[in-house]
């Protein structure tokens, strides 16, 4: 597990939108987070979605937090918390906390932003800031989330079945964490 540089990744995210942080999270919480997963998906008969957005080969769960104790970990994490609160603000409060398995053969979600149902001009401060915990390994094969580096900076909204330029994809390994502004254009 690697000591997390939080000024560095702070000023990442705001230039770039997003930052990667390779192998912060103990392999141990990582498994204990996979089984809890599991076990839900079982005992709550979790299927897939039946739109473009949430996946029809895609299992979610939400509200995490009502559902096991483990998930307490998440929020507060030591090497995720003050980067989130250097993008927001001390203050800053959890509004989702959920699970999303991508299954074989599942197309991607519309390009988004996750701040776009409020409603001020943009570019604008960070208000939206999201985490996404590498529980397997994230390749380009299996659906890693595909970011547009700098546009949380620009006044557009993205085509959600547009194809941008320059988008990258965040292939990192189990136990990284993806931290993003909210209004960057992505899609999972």
């Amino acid at each position: 597990m690697n000591d997390v540089d939080v000024g560095r990744h702070a000023q990442a995210i705001a230039a770039e939108g997003y930052a990667i942080l390779e192998d912060v999270i103990d392999i141990d919480l990582v498994d204990r987070l996979v089984a809890a997963i599991d076990r839900l998906h079982k005992a709550l008969s979790i299927t897939p979605a039946t739109n473009i957005f949430e996946g029809d080969k895609t299992l979610r769960v939400y509200n995490l937090l009502a559902h096991d104790r483990v998930f307490e970990e998440v929020p507060v994490h030591a090497n995720v918390l003050p980067i989130v609160e250097k993008v927001l603000d001390v203050g800053c409060l959890v509004s989702s906390l959920s699970s999303i398995t991508i299954l074989p053969e599942q197309t991607a979600q519309p390009m988004h932003v996750d701040d776009q149902l409020i409603p001020i001009p943009r570019p604008h401060v960070p208000l939206v800031c999201n985490t996404m915990w590498a529980l397997t390994d994230f390749t380009e094969e299996n659906g890693a989330t595909r970011l547009v580096p700098r546009t949380h900076l620009s006044p557009d909204v993205p085509d959600p079945f547009g194809e941008p330029a320059g988008v990258v994809s965040a292939v990192m390994r189990k136990g990284s964490v993806l931290v993003w502004n909210g209004s960057v254009w992505h899609q999972g």
